[in-house]
């Protein structure tokens, strides 16, 4: 499973502003360093004169955090940590003096954790570290068993239907199944997964039952020569077929639409994109869209700074013009090429820890108020003043005097909003949002074993949708009703999404059609706009829509309903709750904030219900994760990085390495570099940093062979991290993560012991 979020989210607990600019004129883009006589960072001067400061225990670990001024007469934010005897991370007192506290063994497991948050949570673990159970603080007590090689097979939650894992075909075995996930077993339903003699995923068949029936859903993929990835088959029938360049980057998209009989109509080529160009350091610059032509050319094309930086790109017949400060924040969208579109121009302030303070557009002016820790407490709607009241002992927000409808919450023992005046919640022994009741009508949700959600039924069915599937990157594929007729299907060019595909049946006997629909969407891959690529004339758009999402895009800009329920990246709305489905959590954009706890805790951010720091401007949250690229401790970032690359290395069947290094630009802590992907024989780690000293390597073991014990460290592995003098990590076939501790004294002879694969809190 891939408890891992959008890598863009800057910072954990201690990241400083980062970024500079060198593009735009006449600004301060200088940020200054200071650092102990041991090399530790001890202040950070920002290019706006924003300082942090870090100081240290005897031992040399952060102990303290001190943030800048966030506006005049208030005082710096200050964090603090303690440890155990063992350098484990103890206590977190956030700048409320709300304190986080940690109870290890000696083997480097987490058996307890009191969180102001979400309560207490208590574990155990076996002798390999695998953890056995974990009761949250509701009392649900979760289960795990594991086969022989340390592999999750089942997890009970005390009542409803348990998720079951099974490996390598089961007992009759399958094709090229060895070592592979081939089924799983959860409240939704089942999956079963196919693969190739290279390992690669064949197919993927999800059986999603409801209170409204069963419905099968495939999707398939097929490989060129290359093993690079040739087409993806819809659950619809819609095929999207992959070409490449020189450069081994995709550079046409090509539709091959469904027929009437749920098949591929192979004989019919739409193509979506065309003549995809890429800037030098990697971003997609240009393309044609499907329906261009030398006569009328219809093209894409976006432009980028000198530091990377997306300073322009189109929203449909709109420009947009993205200007920054000398931070790196977005100051202004402006926009050209139509008539009105200065009407959708938005400026922008921010506070000096960088949260949005103001925004001004077309619908008005809004503006933030926020406590130590980042909790919202006062919006300002053009002359309406709403304050928000935070529970004192925790992070929990408690009331709302508006916008309308006010909210008066209430949470149960783990943190979860179990009401808020309007709308009543429930919630699963997993701790996933079960049914919402608003009007006297409920509305049920029900989620496979990996944590997605996979259906939403009801009396009506709101927003349309009763199942939902997904790629193996975790993007929303495409939503589907009772009777797993295609709603809309969306295509994405990497994380971007940019087409959106619906279904027409006419005629008798019906004849279906596939509608093909451009997305626009904005630096942070957010959808702003949608044209019919049947005549260019747009059909939805969310291009005025305030910071934090409140406002409701615009459906019938043709004259017709268009529904399309996406919003930030990895959200979707629902239109029973008000609130954004965030894949393991819920986001409510009224109060620009989680309605449960962040489920990898304090590792997600000092605030474990806050949205992206508080710049939804910068940063989205793909999976209602956050712990960015940057934490307290060497092993924290190994562990991100393993489940970062770990489900790549064993689909590919390749071995992927890095290293763990002090990351100075953004504070005292570590973070890790780009995996690099070694051959089909193996390979050798990358060349270390140059910016920062090195704290240890991680790397993967691919996926299962019986004739080779990945599921440990070899030998030239531990003489790694003997030369190294620091541990190396391992992520296995299994999905297990090994550390291995050298011992100076004798060779390969080092401590070897597991960490818990699972996050603070209970990541799914």
């Amino acid at each position: 499973m891939k408890c891992q979020m959008t890598r863009a989210i800057a910072g954990a607990l201690m990241a400083a502003v980062a970024g500079s600019s060198v593009a735009q004129t006449g600004q301060n883009t200088t940020s200054n360093f200071q650092y102990d006589q041991m090399g530790n960072l001890t202040q950070r001067t920002d290019p706006l004169g924003n300082v942090t400061n870090f100081s240290y225990d005897a031992l040399y670990r952060i102990k303290q955090s001190i943030q800048p001024v966030p506006a005049a007469g208030v005082a710096r934010p200050t964090t603090n940590l303690t440890y155990d005897g063992i350098d484990q991370l103890s206590t977190v007192a956030d700048p409320r003096s709300l304190t986080t506290t940690y109870t290890n063994d000696g083997l480097g497991n987490q058996p307890g954790l009191a969180s102001p948050d979400t309560g207490a949570t208590a574990r155990t673990f076996d002798l390999a570290g695998n953890m056995l159970t974990s009761i949250d603080a509701r009392g649900k007590v979760s289960t795990y068993t594991y086969d022989a090689l340390n592999r999750v097979t089942s997890i009970s939650y005390g009542g409803g239907t348990p998720t079951t894992l099974e490996y390598d075909g089961g007992p009759s075995g399958a094709p090229n199944a060895i070592g592979r996930l081939t089924k799983m077993t959860d409240e939704s339903g089942q999956t079963t997964y196919a693969y190739d003699q290279a390992g690669r995923l064949l197919s993927k068949v999800q059986t999603i039952t409801h209170a409204l029936g069963t419905v099968n859903r495939t999707v398939s993929y097929a490989y060129d020569s290359n093993g690079r990835l040739a087409s993806l088959t819809y659950p619809s029938g819609n095929r999207i077929d992959y070409a490449y360049g020189t450069d081994g980057r995709v550079n046409k998209l090509t539709l091959h639409p469904s027929d009437s009989n749920g098949g591929t109509d192979t004989a019919t080529s739409i193509v979506l994109l065309d003549q995809v160009l890429y800037a030098p350091f990697g971003g997609v610059q240009s393309w044609a869209w499907g329906n261009s032509s030398e006569a009328a050319p219809n093209m894409y094309a976006r432009t980028f700074d000198l530091d990377g930086r997306l300073v322009s790109y189109p929203l449909g017949s709109v420009m947009r013009t993205v200007t920054y400060d000398a931070a790196s924040r977005i100051a202004a969208l402006n926009h050209t090429g139509t008539a009105n579109a200065a009407s959708y121009n938005q400026t922008f302030t921010y506070d000096g820890l960088s949260r949005l303070l103001t925004y001004t557009g077309s619908t008005g002016t809004q503006s933030f108020a926020y406590d130590a820790t980042g909790n919202r407490t006062q919006l300002k709607i053009g002359a309406s003043t709403y304050s928000n009241t935070i529970a004192a002992t925790s992070n929990r927000l408690a009331s709302t005097s508006g916008p309308v409808p006010a909210k008066s919450n209430a949470f149960d023992a783990a943190g979860n909003l179990t009401g808020d005046g309007t709308v009543s919640y429930t919630y699963s022994e997993r701790g996933r949002m079960k049914t919402s009741v608003y009007g006297g009508v409920t509305t049920s949700y029900l989620y496979n074993g990996i944590g997605q959600r996979t259906s939403k039924t009801g009396t009506t069915t709101p927003t349309g949708a009763a199942a939902y599937v997904y790629d193996e990157q975790g993007r929303l594929l495409g939503q589907y009703d009772a009777s797993g007729a295609v709603l809309q299907e969306t295509v994405f060019l990497g994380d971007q999404p940019v087409g959106v595909l619906k279904q027409v049946a006419s005629g008798t006997p019906a004849v279906v059609t596939t509608s093909v629909g451009y997305i626009y969407s904005d630096h942070i891959n957010t959808p702003r706009m949608i044209m019919a690529a049947a005549s260019n004339s747009v059909v939805w758009s969310w291009l005025d829509a305030d910071p934090f999402g409140m406002a409701q895009p615009v459906e019938n800009a043709s004259g017709t309903v268009f529904t399309y329920n996406a919003r930030f990246p990895g959200q979707l709305y629902d239109k029973e709750t008000n609130l954004h489905y965030n894949y393991f959590r819920d986001y409510d954009p009224q109060t620009g904030r989680y309605v449960q706890s962040d489920p990898i805790g304090l590792r997600g951010g000092i605030n474990t219900f806050g949205y992206v720091l508080g710049n939804p401007l910068k940063y989205s949250d793909q999976y209602g994760l956050a712990p960015g690229d940057h934490f307290y401790t060497a092993e924290a970032a190994a562990r991100d990085a393993i489940h970062y690359i770990n489900p790549r290395s064993i689909a590919e069947n390749r071995e992927y390495g890095g290293w763990i290094y002090k990351d100075r630009n953004r504070g005292p802590g570590y973070t890790y570099d780009e995996p690099t992907r070694f051959g089909p024989a193996g390979g050798h780690m990358p060349s270390k940093p140059m910016i920062a000293p090195v704290y240890g390597a991680y790397h993967t073991h691919a996926a299962y062979d019986p004739d080779y014990d990945n599921e440990n460290f070899s030998p030239e592995d531990k003489d790694m991290g003997d030369r190294l003098g620091w541990p190396t990590y391992l992520g296995t076939p299994s999905g297990a993560i090994k550390r291995y501790m050298p011992d100076p004294q004798r060779a390969r002879r080092g401590r070897v012991g597991r960490i818990v694969n699972k996050d603070l809190n209970n990541c799914e």
